[in-house]
């Protein structure tokens, strides 16, 4: 196992899904004429237990505090699809490992969500968030691809992870 690069492209794949997000509620968030609420918000109830939105106050100390957070979280995200990503390289038939991290992670994500921040939800359209996930996966998910070409050619040969001559007879001539 290559832990090195695993490490490095799950930084960089953390790293891009971070800024995604972040970039997506940022265009949000000025849209709506509050630059950085989100982050505040989050922030405040992560930190103070802020759980009211109309008494969130856009601080620097807060929203750097949560981006740290935020991109902690994301890279730990990129370090296990980099190691998805490698397992995928090495093994197609993995491949099925990676649609159901994704879906537990998103789903995981939400309940997460759900349970902490149930009265800042109404602030947080739950749109937006998908929004912004989905944002990040493609990115996370661009850059690992490009950075996997074995993997490109083994799935372009084996869309399903399998090899096609495998557990499949060939009718006998007659």
């Amino acid at each position: 196992m290559d832990f090195g690069r695993i490490v490095r492209e799950g930084f960089v794949a953390g790293l891009i899904g971070a800024a995604a997000v972040a970039l997506w509620f940022l265009i949000v968030d000025t849209i709506a004429g509050r630059p950085f609420f989100t982050p505040a918000m989050l922030g405040d109830a992560l930190f103070w237990g802020q759980r009211d939105p109309a008494q969130v106050t856009i601080a620097f100390p807060t929203v750097v505090g949560y981006t740290m957070v935020h991109v902690i979280a994301f890279v730990v995200v990129g370090m296990v699809a980099a190691l998805l990503a490698y397992e995928v390289e090495l093994f197609p038939a993995t491949l099925f490992i990676v649609i159901v991290f994704f879906a537990v992670f998103e789903f995981g994500f939400y309940v997460i969500v759900a349970t902490l921040a149930k009265p800042l939800l109404g602030a947080l359209a739950w749109w937006n968030v998908a929004i912004g996930n989905a944002i990040a996966a493609f990115g996370m998910g661009y850059y690992l691809w490009r950075m996997h070409p074995k993997l490109r050619e083994e799935l372009a040969a084996h869309p399903l992870g399998e090899p096609m001559d495998q557990g499949v007879d060939e009718p006998a001539e007659t």
